[in-house]
């Protein structure tokens, strides 16, 4: 299957978007310069297969592309038990090295809204891990799938637990608070006002939460007011 992979691989290589992405997304991985649509319609195709398991114990992880089918084919499976996910989950989440990978893949696993309290469970030692961008998956985690009125309290709690001082898991912290900013301001501003987070992350989270046409306009002045100078 890698064989047939990597020849659809280069016919949907584009040298344009190759160039794009380069700038975008700063990765040690060889970027090919292969837009999303193709792929999702990849990673649906070998989710499918019979022999997808297969896929999975012997992929290639050559290619920042690679790791993205990778995960995307996680997030297509069928009916998948939880177990299996975080089989091959887990490996793959110690190969991420830019925000791209984690912010794709972990949106992609919507199995984990029907299974909220063992998913924070299995990924809560990623809060304190050392690596910048198994942090950040936690944190995106929290924003994608603990955004509740059952967890918001959990959530806040959580994020303001998360180790800051790394640029990628500080912006997704941030990222998170503005989020929760949008969905629970109460609950979220009363987490701002008692200064639990960095000066970056506390002025970037309002930031992004003023940016957001689903705030006020007299919570967006209070938010500026509360930021750190």
């Amino acid at each position: 299957m890698n064989t047939e992979i990597n020849q659809k691989f280069h016919i949907f290589t584009e040298s344009d978007y190759k160039a794009f992405n380069e700038k975008l997304i700063p990765t040690n991985y060889e970027i090919l310069g292969i837009r999303m649509p193709a792929l999702k319609k990849l990673a649906k195709e070998i989710s499918t297969d019979p022999n997808v398991e297969a896929y999975l114990k012997n992929a290639e992880y050559t290619t920042y592309e690679h790791i993205l089918l990778y995960g995307l084919v996680l997030g297509q499976l069928k009916k998948p038990s939880l177990e299996m996910i975080f089989h091959y989950l887990d490996p793959l989440i110690l190969k991420f090295d830019n925000w791209a990978h984690v912010d794709t893949i972990i949106s992609s696993l919507k199995v984990f809204q029907k299974y909220p309290g063992e998913v924070l469970a299995h990924f809560l030692p990623l809060k304190t891990h050392e690596g910048e961008f198994t942090k950040r998956t936690f944190a995106i985690l929290l924003m994608d799938y603990f955004m509740s009125k059952t967890y918001i309290d959990t959530t806040l709690k959580q994020l303001s637990e998360i180790p800051q001082g790394q640029y990628y898991v500080d912006m997704a912290i941030a990222w998170a608070i503005s989020v929760g900013l949008i969905k629970f301001y109460d609950k979220t501003l009363v987490t701002l006002e008692q200064g639990m987070f960095s000066k970056f992350v506390h002025n970037k989270a309002i930031q992004k939460a003023r940016e957001s046409y689903r705030i006020t306009p007299e919570r967006k002045e209070l938010l500026n007011s509360l930021k750190t100078k």
